[in-house]
Parts: structure tokens; sequence; C-alpha cells
């Protein structure tokens, strides 16, 4: 057995942290689907679109795990909400990408020991195959094990989350993860190329399914979302909470705001490359809402957004603009109906 073996996989992390001028790829799990089916020579476009380097598979996946048609809210404002990949069952939201994908997989759940599981890693990447992983570094998002080291004691990858620990490193930056199984949720092995198991079709039903739903996971979904943050925004307690309550608050509403912008932006991105009217009118209502997601963030003072959170007229001014948002994700809805 070898004591080490490292693939030389794509870095994933968030804008600005992936050591190149990479468009925005904020959702772990896509973008390590899109780093994988890179390493694996699938035919994703990359490009230069004259601002940003443009990868393909990462709109592909956000949009055909359902992903990107998502909207969560979490009524404790739990930053868990932005992990879209709870728009659905999770290993369900791995199905629909892998299906897209056209490979085999196994997910396999830390209920299997530990020893079995890190067999089945070194065996996978020694056959030049990374895993992906769910935990081990950070909150139990989706990352990519490129290597290993110590005949598997050692982890070796890349994730969003892996600058919010302390962690040896490898040269080339990749993280170094010992003890990893006390924080693994579940692995994803990937198994022989079958051809694709879904089709556009399939795609838009089951994304239309994702913006109706109402609850998922524990969380408030979908179209009803609106409601809840409308109501939130409306809020006159806000005039009397905490600094510190008050920089929650618009945390939560400002990252949900970026996640709802990236999101919509990349379906929208990948349904207007088929030549179809019903589609290509879906991703305008898309790409206006990026737009008008842009255009709330530019309602308060860049430099301290938080601060003029606390006056209602802003959060007034916040609101007109979400029910702009809110109505054009009705009309995306109606035009996918019609698909």
């Amino acid at each position: 057995m070898l004591e080490k073996k490292v693939l030389d996989v794509v870095k994933v992390g968030f804008y600005g942290n992936t050591s190149d001028n990479r468009s925005p790829e904020d959702f772990a799990f896509p973008a390590c689907m899109a780093s994988l089916m890179q390493y694996m020579e699938e035919d994703y476009a990359t490009f230069n679109n004259g601002k940003y380097l443009v990868r393909t598979a990462y709109s592909h996946f956000l949009t055909t795990s359902l992903m990107g048609f998502g909207l969560l809210w979490d009524r404790d404002l739990c930053l868990s909400s932005m992990d879209l990949t709870q728009v659905n069952d999770s290993n369900l939201t791995i199905k629909y990408a892998y299906d897209w994908a056209g490979y085999e997989f196994e997910i396999i759940e830390k209920d299997n020991n530990k020893d079995y599981i890190k067999e089945r890693i070194v065996d996978s990447i020694n056959k030049g195959i990374p895993v992906l992983g769910f935990g081990i570094v950070g909150p139990p998002e989706c990352l990519i094990i490129s290597g290993y080291d110590e005949n598997g004691k050692v982890l070796i990858g890349w994730s969003h989350f892996q600058d919010w620990e302390i962690l040896d490193k490898e040269q080339n930056g990749m993280f170094r993860k010992q003890d990893w199984y006390d924080d693994l949720w579940k692995i994803v092995i990937t198994g022989k190329k079958i051809g694709r198991k879904t089709n556009l079709r399939e795609v838009i039903k089951n994304g239309l399914k994702v913006m109706e739903k109402r609850e998922s996971d524990g969380y408030v979904s979908g179209i009803a979302v609106y409601d809840e943050w409308i109501n939130f925004l409306l809020d006159k307690n806000v005039e009397n909470i905490s600094e510190q309550a008050l920089k929650l608050r618009h945390e939560f509403h400002h990252n949900l705001i970026g996640n709802h912008a990236e999101a919509r932006y990349y379906v929208g991105e990948f349904l207007m490359q088929f030549n179809d009217e019903i589609l290509n009118n879906v991703g305008k209502c898309f790409h206006n809402i990026h737009d008008l997601c842009r255009k709330i963030w530019g309602v308060l003072d860049e430099n301290n957004p938080w601060i003029e959170f606390r006056n209602i007229e802003k959060r007034k001014a916040i609101v007109e603009i979400l029910k702009e948002i809110r109505d054009l994700d009705i009309k995306a809805m109606e035009y996918l109906s019609e698909y």
C-alpha cells in the first residue's frame, strides 16, 4: 500500500479564494462536482468571459442538483439554511447531480466503521478518482478529498471552509486533516461512467417542485420564504435590539441575498443555453432577480450596512425590491409549469 498519494484536483473555495480569477462558486457541492468532473476530463467548457474564468460545470450541477431553484429560511436565523443541498433530502440532491453527470456513485454514511471508510477512500484515490466528503472540515458541507498520507490517517484536499480551522497544509495549499473521522458525516465514492440518467424536462419538473415546496428539512422553503423575509424586515422590534443582535440579523439577510443572487443567476445561465423560448424567459426572470439582489445591497451604506439596518425606512425600501424579486420568481414558476 502506498503511504501517500495526492491527485492534482482544481481548488474549490469561496469567491476570491480559488487562486484564479474564477466567477463566484460559493455553493460547495456543485463546486466540488465541477472539480471532480474536471479531473475526470469530462467535457464541460471553461472559458474567460473578459471578467471571470467561468466553469460551466458549476452552473450544470447547481441547476441539475436542484439547489439553484431553492430558497430556505431558518426562523432562528441559523446560517445552516444557506446550504441548499437541503432543498431535498441531501442524498437525493447528490443523486440528482450524479444522474446528470452520468456516473454511478455510492454514499457511505458514518455508521460504517472508520477502517472501512478509510479503506474505500484510499482505494478510490489509488484508482485516480477523488472522493466527495461531507463534514471533515468546517460545517457538514461538501469538500473534495484528493489525497491521503500515512495510509489514510491523514486526508488531503480542498474545502471552502479550510481556513476556518488551524490545519496543516500541503505545499500547494490543500488541507491536511488528522482525526478526520470525528467530524465526518458521509462520503461519496464515484463509480463507472454509465451515461446520463435524467434529462432537461425532468430537471425542470423537479426544479419547479422545489420552488413550490413550503417546507424542507425543518426550514421554510421556496415561495413561502418571501413572507417570512418581509415580516423579518418590517419587524419594529429591530429598533430596540442590541448591536450584536442587529449584526446577526443583518448578516443573515446579507448572506441570503448573496445566496439567492448566485443561485438564480447560474440557473438562468444554464437554462438560456437551450434554444427554447420558455426557458429563455425563465432565465431572464432569474437574471433580473440577480440584479435586484445587488440593488438591495446598494440600499445600505456599504461601509457600515448593519448600522443602517436599524432604519425602518431603509428596510421598507428593501421590502419593495424584495416584492419585485418574489413576483419574478412567481412569473418564472408560471413559465416552468408550461414547459
